[in-house]
């Protein structure tokens, strides 16, 4: 079995302790096992969370755009100046 790193956290005000550990209780975990959950969720989110930029470079790759398209901003230009 792969060894796991450890993580020890200190100063964690009580109140978020006994709010994780109601949590763990109401779930049948441990301790250790609802703080484990909360991190492994919120790493999770944050792979998921891609940027927009980002997002919208992967869209205009698949799009394939001519280099002589006109940009989103001209398009927008345009609309507003037709009104």
């Amino acid at each position: 079995m792969t060894e796991m790193p450890a993580l020890h956290i200190r100063n964690v005000p009580v109140d978020v302790v006994e709010t994780l550990r109601r949590r763990a209780e109401a779930d049948g975990r441990s301790l250790n096992a609802e703080v484990l959950r909360v991190l492994t969720d919120a790493a999770a989110r944050e792979r998921r969370e891609t940027p927009i930029t980002k997002r919208l470079e992967e869209i205009a790759r698949r799009i394939n755009l001519p280099p002589d398209a006109p940009r989103p901003e001209e398009l927008i230009r345009q609309d507003r100046d037709s009104r």
